[in-house]
């Protein structure tokens, strides 16, 4: 009798300590989980007045088999291969907190490898961007001296093609010159008889 009342008790205790949740209607499959809610009672029956077989930990996988809509109970077989009822509202098909920690877990490990990589690649990209800037800054550097030097040199060009014009047309001139002169030489100069060749 005193066993029966504690039971009873402990069985007020933890719905108390349970929040109340609506759920949706359960399906005979295994992809079912107790809640994250410290642990529920499996009776024998459906229903609260059935004898308690034990107790089921929070998160623990279970295979649902029945349930009894009218009792709000469901009849399941827990990770020890048990087979009983507990209350439907302590069943739930999201996986349990316990079960999904070494997903995230592994989750967020390759989520932090991935941004590591992108971290490095971006580093890496960046230093390729330093050094195509550089590299575009030495060529622009050398274009423009190039581009001073073109100029340079062109005006040096011109220049002499301006001087070597002038120096043909000095020396034409002179030749010019000379030439006249010997023509007004020559005018002046006596002409020399000619003999006579002739027989008498």
């Amino acid at each position: 009798m005193i066993r029966k009342w504690f039971a009873a008790a402990l069985v007020v205790c933890s719905f108390q300590a349970f929040s109340l949740q609506d759920i949706a209607e359960l399906d005979a499959s295994s992809s079912h989980y107790i809640r994250d809610d410290l642990f529920v009672f499996m009776h024998a029956g459906a229903g609260r007045n059935y004898r308690i077989l034990g107790s089921i930990e929070a998160g623990t996988p279970i295979t649902v088999i029945d349930r009894d809509n009218d009792a709000e109970f469901t009849q399941i077989t827990d990770d020890e291969g048990r087979t009983g009822w507990v209350e439907s509202r302590f069943v739930s098909n999201t996986m349990s907190q316990a079960e999904q920690l070494p997903i995230i877990s592994e989750r967020l490990a390759e989520s932090q490898s991935a941004l590591q990589s992108a971290q490095s690649e971006n580093a890496r990209l960046r230093q390729q961007f330093n050094d195509a800037r550089q590299q575009v800054s030495t060529l622009t550097t050398t274009n423009d001296e190039q581009a001073t030097q073109i100029t340079r040199l062109s005006a040096k060009v011109e220049s002499a093609n301006k001087d070597e014009l002038v120096m043909w047309f000095t020396r034409g001139g002179m030749v010019a010159g000379a030439g006249i002169l010997l023509g007004v030489l020559l005018t002046y100069m006596p002409k020399r008889k000619r003999r006579n060749s002739e027989w008498m």
